[in-house]
């Protein structure tokens, strides 16, 4: 077992060595990480959902989730212990516990047929026919997979996760770009030996993802069959900047990674779409 291991730290680049401390040395290597589902699965959910049917000209459509899911197979980086599957249980590394979603559709009271200025003369052209329509979105982020930088257990493991160090709070005052946790709280595991921390971290969790979009259109009608809509998009309206995830790599003493816990970048810009369509 690598965690009873001596210290042979020499030996880590030995090709023979290596093979020599896995279960079957004898084969080059067995692929037990992509068979999907390869374990156990649990998943605890409820949701709320409100409709409002088109009335007035407005349509509402809103849905939260909560929910908690845990397996002992996902994560980016495989199992560290395919022998200790109790070891590996956790959120699943896609659970995302809350998510909010909104979408209406409102046609404006003005114009021909609404209660504000239902214009009969050249006027109606302005006012006919205009509607809002929005879609927003917002998901709480996935938990932490922390892994240590280097595997030195001569490639007895797939993967190796870190220690938790005890007594230090994992969190920061104000998470952001600048520190999203505390590295300070994890440390790299000592040569052939497993990291204790879990495979995803139970209350750490990457940025959550919002983004709202919002529509405009405008109908004119040419005739009782035929019809131009001009209508104009903007994605991410609000231009609300959705953080990248944290650096998860922890480092030696010896070699820190002095990125641990840092945000570099982000993505979601604003995008205005312009659109015509002629209806016959």
């Amino acid at each position: 077992r690598p965690e009873m291991m001596g210290l042979h730290r020499d030996k880590l680049n030995n090709v023979e060595f290596n093979r020599s401390l896995r279960p079957l040395p004898q084969f080059l290597g067995v692929d037990i990480f992509s068979q999907w589902p390869d374990g156990r699965y649990r998943r605890e959910a409820a949701s709320l959902r409100v409709e409002k049917r088109t009335s007035q000209g407005l349509s509402l459509n809103a849905t939260y989730e909560y929910s908690r899911q845990y397996d002992d197979y996902s994560g980016p980086y495989g199992k560290q212990d395919v022998f200790n599957r109790h070891n590996e249980w956790a959120l699943t590394a896609y659970n995302a516990p809350h998510r909010l979603s909104l979408s209406f559709m409102y046609e404006l009271p003005i114009g021909a047929g609404k209660p504000y200025l239902a214009y009969q003369d050249w006027r109606r052209f302005l006012t006919n026919g205009w509607s809002l329509s929005g879609i927003s979105s917002a998901t709480s982020g996935e938990p932490l997979a922390l892994r240590a930088q280097f595997n030195n257990t001569g490639d007895a493991l797939n993967t190796v996760r870190v220690n938790v160090v005890p007594g230090v709070d994992q969190t920061v005052p104000n998470p952001g770009p600048a520190l999203w946790f505390n590295p300070a709280a994890f440390s790299h595991p000592a040569d052939f030996s497993m990291g204790s921390g879990p495979r995803t971290h139970p209350t750490l969790l990457n940025p959550g993802n919002q983004n709202h979009d919002l529509s405009a259109s405008k109908r004119f009608a040419l005739d009782q069959e035929r019809s131009v809509e001009f209508t104009a998009s903007a994605f991410n309206f609000l231009h609300h900047a959705d953080w990248n995830n944290p650096d998860v790599v922890i480092g030696t003493v010896d070699a820190p990674n002095v990125n641990a816990g840092r945000i570099v970048g982000s993505r979601g810009g604003r995008v205005i779409q312009l659109g015509l369509r002629f209806s016959f």
